[in-house]
């Protein structure tokens, strides 16, 4: 028996303008299941949609023959993009340690951002540093990773043409050094609906463990060499200090932008669908 592969509800926060054949909210007019209102037959409209008892309600007030259609929002699919940050720290932590290893994280977001993309009949696209790979509907996600040293270029993803308002980018980083307030403001500006994905380590990253006096090795992100760092009591509590200090301002910077970062601190694929799973949750309980 196949393993069931996990997804989750891609909601959108407004109206989507996708392609045809989904099932999520569209701003245009057409077939689905969302009544808009009413309004009065035109040549060629569907029968079926007649409301017969309006009809007769405005024709009894106009003293006249008025026929009444029911008027729908169609059902479209908003295009997925999948935003990477190649940079040196999202090569950490090594998987034989017992830490975060982020390019195993990075690897099962894609490949439940992929399976959600599929259910959902969306398209699905990439940009990683400067390499674009537009939406489709069957990616070869396999393709995306790499290690070139590169930032997300969502500047450049902002420029990119015929993706159409409500598309979901997700952009997946640390954020150890964030994009500008002014990057996000483009994106929002385009009717895109972007979503952060902070993928840090809870232990180094988001705080700092109580290694006081303790020899630790330290690699460069490349692994091409290590030494032996010794860290006082005193830099320890500065180190988490700083470090808790700064997940929070990254944190409260992003929800300042109307934005709802999903935070990722295991690699495990019940972890990172655990995560998008109550992102999913909180934005439908704001929908409903």
């Amino acid at each position: 028996m196949r393993e069931h592969t996990r997804t989750v509800a891609l909601l959108p926060r407004r109206r989507v303008h996708g392609t045809p054949l989904g099932d999520m909210r569209s701003g245009r007019r057409g077939d689905g299941a969302e009544l808009v209102g009413l309004r009065e037959y035109r040549r060629g409209d569907d029968l079926r949609r007649l409301d017969h008892r309006a009809s007769a309600r405005a024709s009894r007030a106009r003293d006249d023959d008025v026929l009444l259609v029911r008027e729908f929002y169609a059902e479209e699919a908003a295009r997925v993009v999948v935003v990477l940050d190649r940079r040196p720290s999202m090569r950490l932590f090594p998987a034989s340690l017992p830490w975060l290893h982020k390019p195993e994280a990075v690897r099962r977001i894609v490949e439940l951002l992929a399976a959600s993309a599929f259910e959902a009949r969306a398209p699905l696209g990439c940009l990683a540093g400067r390499e674009w790979w537009p939406p489709a509907r069957r990616p070869r996600t396999e393709d995306w990773h790499g290690d070139d040293g590169s930032a997300p270029a969502l500047a450049e993803l902002a420029r990119t043409p015929r993706l159409g308002k409500g598309t979901f980018v997700f952009v997946v980083s640390d954020f150890l050094d964030p994009p500008t307030d002014e990057d996000w403001r483009r994106l929002l500006a385009r009717g895109w609906d972007p979503v952060p994905v902070v993928v840090q380590d809870p232990w180094w990253e988001q705080s700092f463990p109580a290694v006081g006096g303790v020899p630790l090795p330290v690699a460069e992100t490349d692994g091409s060499r290590s030494r032996l760092v010794r860290v006082s009591q005193r830099e320890a509590r500065a180190l988490r200090e700083s470090h808790e200090a700064r997940y929070r301002t990254t944190l409260g910077r992003l929800r300042s932008l109307t934005l709802e970062p999903i935070c990722i601190g295991r690699s495990d694929a019940a972890s990172v669908h655990l995560a998008f799973q109550r992102w999913s949750a909180a934005r439908g309980g704001r929908l409903r």
